[in-house]
């Protein structure tokens, strides 16, 4: 099978059965385009032919872990700016530049909006000046000196100033937005703090808003116990065991290199280094002898180690293969035990039940051997229950926002099921609901529209539908505000009639197209009051700007009929 090469901005397609490359600014609709690992994706796919092929899509979705593609799947495209971590793949040109989902995120120019001074006086204000004109008549034939016509004409000019609504209402909120800037929170668009008193829905992204953009190590279950995570601090037998595997089952050769590692592979190694595990000891007294790549088709990596003339293998990988693999299986005691129905039962009703509340699960396995070939068989140790983990305090910030009787919603580019386990942990209702990009993509505006009333989870989608959703949200005469901090979150921070970004650790696109920019989610709460305070007192000011009105209209005919 032939592969993609491409060097620069060169591409390799697929013309009259011949392998070409060409410049990526001359690919065309229908062009077949080969595509490998390390490959850039430079415009929107329709896949015809797959081997193995994992995107990372975290730019254009939020996704933290690389899609596994497969042809006639959901996972039927893929999208410019994706990059490809592993595998082949062959697909249809169906968008090139602007018209790619990528491409219509750039495309738009986003600004700074900048405030503006209201008007001191409209047209519609001099009719005031008509009802005062009698008093100041007759001040002009009743006094020869100007003294008193001036009077008249400044309280003329008063009487038009305090019917400015603008006006009052820009100092008001100008005075919020002075107090705001003070707690680091950029009010970019002192009207979006008017519209946040008003505020019905929210919507968030989540990796990076509602979670961190990390995979952490959640429990570790053993075949016969589920110990504290506090357990893994000691160097008892298994425990210790289990943190070496975290460490060195892995892509990564070269330990500075960490960061970019897999982000399955960053979980494992942070796990180990918080309970102790020095990275550079480690790879210094264990020789790495033999590894096995992790691909799709095989759902499985594995390699070995040399230490003190004794070597030991591990594997890592989806807990259906890896049981597969082992013939035994440890337990804390350190006690090695023949798999039986039992075990594998267990194991396999764990690795469901994590599945379906959104984590993600891989199991390990080691073998001792005096071979320098890899084993035929290995022993169980244990399955790692990963997950992407909710902020702290966002739960709080979500309960505080329903109390204020603000309609939360979800907008991610994950899974399903990840998806809708956030929405449990941070409370926005008892039962969620959701409602997939995929179908929305076959569904009618009127139909999504409908939905969006009772749905509040809304995964795999794209950064259009993002938009979309917003705006159908809009049409049924509702307020949405939306944060977001990544390029996949532009769109929706454009169209939405508040955008919310973070001052740090969000995409200079996502903090352009944002009219609010926030240090973390309980700045929210802060804002909120805020517009509130300020919404109270332009109607407090309101209604004594009305009294004094009346006052002055009643002394000016007061006066002219003594």
């Amino acid at each position: 099978m032939r592969r993609c090469i491409l060097k620069g901005n060169n591409v390799t397609i697929v013309k009259s059965g011949k392998i070409v490359n060409i410049t990526e600014d001359d690919l065309c609709k229908g062009d077949v385009l080969l595509l490998q690992a390390g490959d850039l994706v430079p415009a929107d796919l329709k896949l015809v032919e797959t081997a193995g092929l994992e995107v990372d899509e975290f730019d254009l979705t939020g996704e933290i872990m690389p899609v596994e593609k497969k042809v006639n799947e959901e996972g039927t495209f893929v999208y410019k700016g994706s990059r490809v971590i592993r595998g082949y793949g062959k697909g249809v040109v169906v968008a090139t530049g602007e018209e790619t989902e990528y491409g219509e995120i750039l495309k738009q120019r986003w600004g700074q909006v900048k405030n503006k001074f209201p008007p001191l006086i409209r047209k519609k204000y001099f009719i005031l000046l008509i009802f005062l004109l009698p008093p100041f008549i007759v001040s002009l034939s009743l006094y020869r000196n100007l003294a008193l016509p001036c009077v008249t004409t400044l309280i003329a000019i008063l009487a038009v100033l305090l019917q400015n609504d603008e006006l009052f209402k820009y100092v008001l909120i100008s005075s919020e937005v002075k107090g705001l800037k003070h707690q680091n929170i950029q009010i970019r668009d002192e009207t979006s703090l008017g519209i946040i008193s008003d505020l019905d829905i929210i919507c968030f992204d989540k990796t990076g808003v509602l979670t961190t953009r990390n995979i952490e190590v959640k429990s570790v279950h053993f075949a016969d116990e589920i110990p504290d995570m506090d357990s893994f601090k000691s160097d008892k037998n298994i425990f210790y065991l289990t943190k070496i595997a975290c460490a060195l089952c892995n892509d990564v050769v070269f330990i500075e290199k960490v960061d970019k590692a897999d982000p399955i592979d960053r979980a494992l190694i942070s796990f180990a280094l918080k309970n102790g595990v020095d990275l550079n000891k480690i790879a210094s007294k264990y020789k790495r002898i033999y590894e096995k790549p992790f691909n799709s088709e095989d759902r499985y990596m594995a390699c070995g180690f040399e230490l003190d003339e004794k070597r030991i293998f591990f594997a890592k990988g989806d807990p259906e293969i890896i049981l597969q693999m082992c013939k035994n299986y440890v337990t804390v005691s350190n006690a090695v035990k023949k798999s039986d129905l039992n075990f594998l039962s267990s194991i396999n009703a764990k690795t469901n039940s994590f599945n379906q509340k959104g984590n993600r699960t891989i199991a390990l396995a080691y073998s001792y051997s005096d071979l320098g070939t890899p084993p035929s068989h290995y022993t169980f140790l244990c399955l790692l229950q990963l997950e992407n983990a909710v902020k702290p305090g966002i739960p709080e910030v979500a309960k505080s926002l329903k109390d204020d009787g603000v309609r939360i919603l979800i907008l991610t580019g994950d899974r399903p099921e990840t998806a809708v386990k956030i929405g449990e942990e941070i409370g926005i209702e008892n039962n969620v609901n959701y409602l997939s990009g995929k179908n929305m993509a076959q569904m009618k505006y009127s139909d999504i529209a409908k939905q969006s009333e009772y749905v509040s989870v809304f995964p795999r989608l794209l950064p259009s539908q993002k938009g979309i959703l917003i705006m159908l949200l809009q049409q049924r005469k509702k307020i949405v505000a939306m944060v977001g901090d990544g390029v996949n979150d532009v769109m929706a921070l454009r169209v939405a009639d508040v955008g919310i970004s973070f001052v740090e650790n969000s995409s200079p696109l996502a903090r352009r197209a944002s009219k609010i920019l926030i240090n973390d989610l309980a700045d929210l709460l802060t804002i909120v009051r805020s517009a509130k305070r300020a919404k109270q007192r332009i109607k407090a000011t309101k209604f004594l700007r009305a009294i004094i009105l009346i006052s002055i209209f009643l002394f000016s005919y007061a006066w002219i009929m003594k």
